[in-house]
């Protein structure tokens, strides 16, 4: 009894001290929006484009501390604007008539449905199938699944959630004791795969990644195979070094092995493929054709997405409650509305003014891109020590940024690119979101977060030195000068 009252009490603490942070971030916002906003603008703005950035200054200290969903700060965040003047109703919603927005519906749809289905899971016990039934097999194993399946799913929380049992379900067959050091590597083989290397690698590997091209100069459109042939060298040393990494720090003294019949067990319990299964993985897989296609058939990937998401609600694979309550519309729209910032940034010239503003210090690290690509991940890790919103960190970083670095005859997508890169660090427990579900859906007793940290740092350590690899790789393919 007294020691549920000392839990009690503590849980009490923490809640007063969360509330605590939230009123001060709230009040904070605010006095610091209305100061940006009342502020007499400077050569090169309006009072309407302080209106803006006050609008923005306030969003930004609400994502920070929490103080309510992100999603319904990201539509407020749109209505100031409109209600205070900045700019018109149609350019403060403007990407929700945007095609990119509709390719994250139609992404979401198709990993609703590949998750529904069980054909993710199928997939990724294929695979593990094919390597060995040792510590190191399944560590590459996840790492090679993950990879493989991450165009598949947008969304770093739904790969967490659905990848997080499989990684526990392997390890106890392992017979790794839990918060071990077998437990932690298998757990981040996982979780390097499915959320880690994936996400910036592919264009769908994450709707991030859609949020931010959306935003680049119709000259510089990104391409579903252009993407990927831009992050070939980052994703390949990336690869090789992490699964280096987790095998050197992880790797379990006594020798491991799984019975030989629990992954085909597993399997077995899956039975034949479904006919929801099997549509499933037909429209995925002609989605990603097309997609890859996109050069040669001129179709907008976004009409491409609104096809899949159709037939798959009208073969049923997808029912009404799966269009509901499967796709993330909170996610979606939380996202859509953070596109806006570029939209009416660019409408009141605010990205010019902060690219003039900026210069004289990227100014200084821009011409060399090796040094760059250092000092701006460098950067980067910093800023999501304030900054815990990864969706947030990415589109704030990328609109401030690109223009900036397009004067300089930088690709846009260099900045979109290593920002996404950077930012999904774990560094603290709190500071990723995406991090924190696969914790809790490996049942938060397979690992302990500080045994993680030191994957955290080889993994800033590694990401630096992938882009460093590929410098000669982007100049040549004219992104950098």
């Amino acid at each position: 009894m007294a020691e549920a009252a000392v839990v009690a009490l503590q849980s009490q603490a923490r809640t007063r001290s969360y509330d605590i942070k939230k009123i001060g971030g709230a009040v904070l916002g605010a006095v610091l929006g209305i100061y940006v906003g009342l502020h007499a603008p400077p050569a090169g703005l309006t009072v309407p484009a302080m209106h803006a950035a006050g609008v923005v200054v306030w969003a930004i200290l609400f994502w920070i501390f929490e103080v309510i969903p992100e999603y319904i700060t990201s539509i407020l965040m749109c209505t100031l604007w409109v209600t205070l003047k900045a700019v018109p109703f149609p350019k403060a919603f403007a990407s929700f008539n945007d095609s990119n927005w509709w390719i994250l519906v139609g992404a979401f749809g198709l990993g609703a449905a590949a998750a529904k289905t069980g054909l993710l899971r199928r997939i990724a016990l294929l695979i593990l199938n094919f390597f060995p039934a040792t510590f190191s097999g399944q560590s590459w194993a996840l790492l090679g699944a993950g990879t493989i399946l991450s165009p598949l799913i947008p969304s770093g929380s739904a790969k967490a959630a659905i990848a997080s049992p499989l990684a526990l379900a392997i390890s106890d067959s392992l017979r790794c004791a839990r918060k071990s050091r077998g437990a932690c590597g298998i757990f981040g083989a996982m979780w390097i795969g499915f959320c880690v290397i994936g996400t910036p690698a592919f264009l769908s590997g994450t709707f991030i990644n859609y949020a931010t091209s959306a935003r680049f100069p119709e000259h510089y459109h990104v391409t579903w195979l252009a993407w990927l042939e831009y992050a070939a060298p980052w994703t390949i040393v990336m690869f090789i070094g992490l699964g280096s990494a987790i095998y050197f720090l992880y790797r379990p003294k006594e020798k491991l092995s799984l019975p030989e019949e629990a992954l085909p067990e597993e399997l077995s319990r899956l039975g034949p493929m479904s006919r929801a299964e099997k549509i499933t993985a037909t429209v995925a897989v002609l989605t990603l054709v097309m997609w890859v296609l996109e050069p040669l058939h001129k179709i907008p990937s976004g009409e491409i997405a609104i096809y899949s998401i159709c037939v798959l609600l009208a073969l049923s694979v997808v029912g009404r409650e799966d269009f509901r309550k499967g796709i993330d519309w909170p996610a979606i729209v939380y996202i859509g509305c953070l596109m806006n910032i570029g939209v009416v940034f660019q409408a009141l010239k605010i990205d010019l003014w902060l690219g003039q503003a900026l210069e004289p210090v990227v100014g200084r690290f821009i011409t060399n891109p090796y040094l760059f690509v250092v000092v701006f991940a460098l950067a980067v890790y910093a800023f999501r020590f304030v900054m815990v919103s990864i969706t947030s960190s990415v589109i704030i970083i990328t609109v401030v940024l690109g223009p900036l670095v397009l004067s300089h005859g930088m690709h846009p997508w260099i900045v979109a690119f290593i920002a996404m890169a950077c930012v999904n660090i774990w560094f603290f427990f709190f500071m990723n979101a995406w991090f924190v579900l696969a914790f809790y859906g490996a049942g938060g007793e397979m690992i302990e977060h500080r045994k993680l940290v030191k994957l955290s740092t080889a993994y800033a350590i590694i990401n630096v030195v992938a882009f460093l690899v590929s410098v000669p790789y982007w100049r040549f393919l004219h992104l950098i000068p």
